[in-house]
């Protein structure tokens, strides 16, 4: 048993070094895309900002909330609490379900005031489009995980088994661990974004 837990628990290291690697390519992708924002707006030419902030605060406001709904489904999860984090893993779930729709709302309320990225002169629709998608994507990514393991954990607090397989080893079976790290990645990004473009935009 000893020797199984070690292993586990080694094989736990390997999987947060490969998403620190996945977390580093991402930083790469949007340094990129942001330095190619910053540019082509320095080359001029028919650039036309606008005021985000009305338009994707309150998706803001819901992606840091789902950043502490994430961080109560971890420490529940290492502490054993199978039914808090269950509740808060499907609650993190349901908040990127939000964020993903008033991220919609945001690019319906812009293409109806002018601000569409097809078809128009101005650039910087189009560098703002890719780069709110391109993190919408990720941000799927870790939703899929997310309603994974939520359904794991309901399917554990139905069978009344554990949620830590030794109290002492800090070897989970829903590995909330990985989640945790992807997704305040992922807010911490957005506010990186949302903050360069509230700037530079």
């Amino acid at each position: 048993m000893d020797y199984s837990l070690k292993y586990q628990e080694r094989n736990q290291g390997a999987h947060k070094f490969i998403m620190w690697l996945a977390i580093a390519s991402s930083c790469m992708i949007f340094a990129g895309f942001t330095s190619a924002f910053l540019v082509r707006k320095g080359a001029g030419g028919a650039w036309t900002g606008f005021d985000i902030s009305s338009v994707f605060s309150i998706s803001t406001f819901i992606i840091l909330f789902s950043s502490a709904t994430m961080l109560v489904a971890h420490i529940a999860n290492k502490k054993g609490n199978l039914g808090f984090a269950s509740f808060a893993l499907f609650l993190t779930f349901a908040c990127g379900l939000l964020f993903c729709y008033f991220q919609y709302t945001g690019w319906v309320y812009l293409t109806n005031q002018g601000f569409y990225p097809a078809g128009n002169p101005n650039p910087s629709p189009q560098f703002l489009f890719v780069i709110v998608i391109i993190h919408a994507i990720h941000v799927l990514s870790g939703m899929l995980f997310l309603l994974i393991a939520s359904v794991k954990s309901f399917m554990l607090l139905k069978s009344d088994k554990q949620l830590v397989v030794n109290p002492n080893s800090n070897v989970l079976q829903v590995r909330t661990d990985l989640l945790s790290m992807y997704w305040h990645f992922m807010g911490i990004l957005w506010l990186y974004l949302f903050g360069f473009l509230y700037f530079f935009l």
